[in-house]
């Protein structure tokens, strides 16, 4: 397995946006990888720490505070933004894989965009059959009934896998086919809501 870090370089001051199930955190974080899911999985501590942070609530993003350093707790992480950062490996370090189109529901957010998959595997085991809690996903779109502001689209993030409620993988004999066709998005808002009820 290959790591995207510098062994030889600094620790560099990178830009992030965390999101949590109720919050959304703003700010800079430390490392020396240079892949959004590694600084994730390869934290050492419990929390994340994040420099400068602009933290806002869901429920009313305009109840924004700042603080010089915020302290995340890494279990309460859905995903990660780090917009001067990839998703994937170096293509001379990394294992052959191929992007498929995923959607995964992670109350209250619905994000969409392609994960990469080892060559000849099934499409759902990059998602089931990894050891990572967080993986890399590219050409994504975020959604959310719930919060609609918080809406946008983005070229990568890390997500956390194994908090997601509902998993859909596209088959790679319509790998283009919209997930749109498989779930509509009045049932998977209604789906989110009722998870958001339920945990409440």
């Amino acid at each position: 397995m290959s790591f995207g870090v510098d062994y030889l370089g600094a620790a560099a001051a990178v830009n992030v946006d965390v999101y949590t199930r109720d919050f959304r955190i703003s700010g800079t974080v430390q490392t020396r990888f240079t892949r959004v899911a590694e600084i994730l999985n390869q934290m050492t501590h419990a929390y994340l720490s994040v420099d400068h942070a602009t933290i806002s609530e869901h429920a009313d993003p305009t109840a924004t505070r700042g603080a010089p350093q915020a302290w995340v707790a890494a279990d309460q992480i859905l995903l990660m933004v780090a917009p001067g950062l990839g998703g994937e490996a170096r293509a001379d370090m990394r294992i052959p894989k191929r992007p498929v189109m995923a959607q995964l529901s992670l109350p209250p957010l619905r994000v969409t965009g392609r994960i990469h998959v080892p060559m000849g595997g099934r499409p759902i085991d990059g998602l089931l059959n990894v050891t990572d809690r967080f993986v890399a996903m590219t050409d994504v779109t975020i959604e959310s009934g719930v919060h609609p502001e918080l809406g946008r689209s983005l070229g990568a993030i890390a997500i956390r896998r194994d908090r997601a409620h509902i998993l859909l993988v596209a088959d790679d004999e319509n790998s283009e086919q919209l997930l749109a066709d498989v779930l509509d998005q009045r049932t998977a808002e209604s789906w989110l809501h009722r998870e958001e009820d339920g945990e409440g």
